[in-house]
């Protein structure tokens, strides 16, 4: 099931919310959690119930493990080892076949199953290794049932797109008595409502701009290559803050609060920064399940540059099978080497910090968002041709989504000559605009300090009735392919 759809929005969320506070207050904690489950069962098996197999067997094994590793001192690192190869096998499997295959001679012969693939496969994996790691540090929590397990792996905010929640900062909150709160209920959907404008306008129209000219780049003009960068980097900016947004939105409205994941990375003055503004849950996991146990910063210079480097490989190998994923890791591991290299000897002023950091990311995201690394290339050469000049109106007509472009098109019938100014114009001001929204808080920011007022009531009513009219035809969240 999407969460991008009326059928989530209209139906799904509304009634999950409902049941959850009503059996909470009715029939007891322990009954909300069983509905919780059901409704995470039915939102992970909508596209392909045959999954719901691999899920559950891998959960069954991987807290039967987490337990045992518990209880079993002498053998919990191999057990530790043993769980954490069982879950990466299957992870391999699904999502690493055919990149592996593509090495060999073997390319072509076989694909595992999609239908088969549980919802969210890397999210999951990670957070049950997670629980792994937790149980050999004794930081999992007591009294974590299967049912809590369970409901933790497919509740239905984070399964999607995270953040990589622990079982021992989760279930503890699903056990406990949610009563009605108006605080929480509009709290959640204040930030709920502005995650998905975030998707639906912001983060579709900037998908529009990366997607016309990585569809496009032999016929862009520099400024046209300039303008398609900057759309993917706010197009991947407000698509994964969206969701963010609306993962704390409905566990909000629900009483409970997820883990930060997101936290303004374009204000970043470093690297390093940015890594700890953006998936903040996927950093965690690195720092503790890889870069601590390989020595983290204290076996020496070299040790922790190799460390960092093996960190960031393997995250740009978690987002996707593919060479420009590893060069995207690489690059920013690359970084934090050179970083932590010159760290005491230069030092830039803070603006200047914040725009080399800027430039690097939007550079680094080209090798994200592109199908090769020559098409990678091809499109940063772009930026180097001499015919600068005003963005093609091709590119500008390109932005608006499909809802906005026939009201446009009226106008420019309407008002000539200077319909075909504003046409041009007004899809390219989201560009500026974007741009701008970069330094307001995070909603999250504002959800701890919030105060119900009439103006944010407005906000949310109208962010919540131009998400649904504009839900259709909308792409799946960036971060879902993952």
């Amino acid at each position: 099931m999407n969460v991008q759809s009326h059928l989530f929005v209209l139906a799904y969320l509304p009634a999950v919310l409902l049941l959850w506070r009503v059996l909470n207050a009715r029939a007891g904690n322990r009954a909300a959690r069983a509905c919780l489950l059901c409704a995470g069962v039915l939102f992970c098996g909508w596209g392909s119930p045959l999954s719901l197999l691999v899920l559950a067997g891998e959960g069954a094994a991987s807290y039967a493990l987490g337990r045992r590793i518990a209880r079993d001192p002498v053998h919990k690192k191999a057990l530790l080892w043993a769980g954490a190869a069982l879950l990466l096998a299957v992870l391999v499997f699904f999502k690493y076949t055919g990149f592996l295959l593509s090495l060999t001679p073997l390319e072509g012969l076989f694909a595992p199953p999609a239908w088969l693939a549980p919802l969210g496969l890397s999210f999951l994996t990670f957070q049950q290794i997670l629980w792994l790691r937790d149980c050999y540090d004794g930081a999992a929590g007591e009294g974590v049932s299967p049912l809590d397990y369970a409901c933790c792996l497919t509740f239905f905010a984070t399964a999607t797109c995270g953040p990589i929640t622990r079982v021992g900062e989760l279930a503890p909150q699903l056990r406990r008595p949610a009563p009605f709160s108006w605080d929480d209920l509009s709290a959640g959907l204040y930030c709920f409502a502005l995650g998905l404008a975030k998707k639906v306008i912001l983060a579709a129209m900037f998908a529009n701009g990366a997607n016309y000219g990585y569809a496009n780049i032999e016929t862009l003009s520099p400024v046209d290559t300039l303008v398609v960068i900057l759309c993917y980097t706010l197009q991947i900016y407000f698509d994964f803050s969206g969701y963010c947004d609306m993962a704390s939105g409905m566990a909000r409205m629900m009483g409970i609060s997820l883990p930060v994941n997101f936290n303004s990375p374009y204000q970043a003055v470093s690297v390093k920064d940015f890594w700890g503004r953006w998936h903040i849950t996927l950093s965690r996991f690195f720092r503790q399940c890889v870069y601590i146990p390989l020595g983290g910063s204290r076996r020496g210079t070299f040790v922790t540059c190799r460390n960092i480097m093996v960190i960031f490989l393997l995250s740009g190998l978690w987002h996707g099978a593919g060479w420009g994923f590893l060069i995207w890791g690489a690059l920013h591991g690359a970084a934090q080497v050179a970083e932590r290299m010159l760290k005491g000897r230069v030092s830039l002023p803070r603006p200047l910090a914040w725009l080399l950091t800027f430039v690097f990311v939007n550079i680094a995201w080209v090798f994200f968002r592109a199908d090769s690394a020559g098409q990678a290339l091809a499109l940063l050469g772009g930026l180097f041709q001499a015919n600068w000049g005003l963005p093609g109106p091709e590119l500008a007509a390109a932005l608006p989504p499909e809802v906005l472009s026939a009201p446009l098109g009226y106008l420019q019938e309407l008002w000539m000559p200077g319909g075909r100014a504003l046409i041009y114009w007004v899809p390219l001001m989201i560009l500026p605009a974007g741009l701008a929204l970069l330094a307001c808080p995070d909603p999250l920011e504002q959800v701890e300090r919030f105060r119900p007022t009439w103006g944010k009531l407005a906000l949310t009513a109208a962010c919540l009735t131009a998400g649904v009219l504009m839900l259709t035809g909308v792409d799946t969240f960036i971060y879902a392919n993952f």
